[in-house]
């Protein structure tokens, strides 16, 4: 006798067609379920529905005979920032949204030619760029480190009106720059928006010794980054231990081999771009010959600030080679012009604090000096308005996207 099967398309006789199938021959019937009157009512011989689970302590069973007894489980701990929402990692507006759509520059100098007071003037330049420029710069830290960099920075020069500490070893941070700013063009005030994550390393001057255990770490940096800021010192061979050539030139030919090896040498030169920022224009010895010189012209809006024009800068830096320092310096120039294309190389006259002003609020060239010693202790005079801080790095980003660069001319 051949087994019954389910047909699915055979109509029951009786009963919904979801309801239990009959019991084969040689089964035994199951216990029918609960039958429901129609009106949401069960029969007297139905078991009741179970009440739906009411919050509250479990109530103990006692155990029957001869099963062991199992003790109660703990509560479950609340959740901790149960009501909070997920953190997502930081991320910063980019033209492109990638990765390699950071721009990495490193900072390059002597010791005390001021690198870490540089980085520390730059969340300041971007608050006074509007005032003095044509568009407007945001800067917020990538890491907590670096947004306390920020913080600490402001406090420290504006505030208290202090120097920060020379940076100890080497220190990695990045922050997210959004900006508008105006650019050259058909159109005079023509804006350009750019957002970009800077990743800056700093360094202490002494690890760019070559005898100095971290000094690999830094040139490998240095090989890694796409830009370069060199804070060319002027007053740093009057000072003991900070020959900027012996600085200057090991570094500069392990960076060369480093690029060579790896292959990733330009036209036989650094595929770097550099912007070589003379450090302490706001120096009295440094500024006053660049104004006896000729160099320097004055605003004639505003706080009148004091500068050397863009189109003047790369002249003034060879000025202060060949006239102003002497024979280590011209070896420093001609080291940069050698191993860097000139199309790749900016100059500006920089300075972290500025200059001194009068109660208005206005250059004085009878009391401009911003630093004094005060219990043996650098302090900052006035409010600092830092010169050409944020410039070279917003010029560099341009560089590195576009490419391009205008071509240095030494010759005055």
């Amino acid at each position: 006798m051949s087994a019954d099967f389910y047909d699915p398309n055979k109509k029951s006789t009786g009963g919904p067609p979801w309801g239990p199938a009959a019991p084969r021959s040689g089964e035994s019937a199951q216990p029918a379920d609960p039958e429901n009157n129609g009106a949401g009512q069960w029969g007297s011989a139905s078991v009741p529905p179970l009440a739906p689970e009411q919050p509250g302590p479990v109530a103990s069973i006692p155990p029957s005979p001869g099963v062991p007894a199992y003790p109660a489980l703990p509560p479950l701990p609340p959740v901790a920032d149960g009501n909070l929402e997920p953190l997502r990692i930081p991320t910063a507006p980019q033209e492109h949204g990638t990765g390699p759509d950071r721009i990495r520059i490193g900072l390059w100098g002597a010791p005390r030619s001021g690198k870490t007071t540089f980085l520390a003037a730059m969340p300041i330049a971007a608050l006074q760029y509007q005032r003095h420029g044509q568009g407007n710069w945001l800067i917020s830290g990538m890491t907590p480190e670096s947004s306390n960099f920020l913080s600490d920075s402001v406090s420290q020069l504006a505030v208290r009106r202090v120097f920060p500490q020379a940076t100890v070893g080497i220190q990695g941070m990045s922050w997210a720059f959004q900006g508008r700013e105006a650019v050259s063009g058909m159109m005079r005030y023509r804006p350009r928006e750019s957002g970009f994550v800077l990743e800056v390393q700093d360094a202490s001057g002494e690890v760019f010794r070559a005898d100095h255990p971290q000094h690999q770490g830094v040139v490998d940096q240095l090989a890694r980054a796409q830009g370069l800021i060199y804070l060319f010192d002027p007053l740093g061979d009057a000072q003991e231990l900070t020959d900027s050539l012996t600085f200057f030139y090991s570094t500069l030919n392990e960076l060369s081999a480093r690029v060579r090896d790896s292959g990733g040498l330009h036209r036989g030169r650094l595929p770097h771009h550099i912007a070589v920022c003379v450090a302490k224009f706001d120096h009295p010895d440094v500024f006053r010959p660049a104004v006896e010189a000729g160099w320097v012209t004055q605003d004639s809006v505003g706080s009148q600030l004091p500068r050397v024009p863009e189109r003047l800068a790369p002249r003034f830096f060879q000025w202060m080679c060949d006239e102003f320092r002497g024979s280590t310096a011209r070896l420093v120039r001609d080291g940069l012009a050698t191993f860097f294309h000139p199309e790749r190389m900016s100059c500006y006259a920089t300075s972290a604090i500025g200059f001194r002003l009068n109660p208005q609020h206005v250059f004085d060239y009878r009391n401009y000096a911003n630093e004094e010693t005060t219990d043996g202790i650098r302090r900052i005079c006035t409010a600092p308005e830092p010169i050409n801080v944020l410039e070279p790095l917003t010029g560099l980003e341009r560089r590195i996207r576009s490419g391009r660069g205008g071509r240095m001319r030494w010759r005055r």
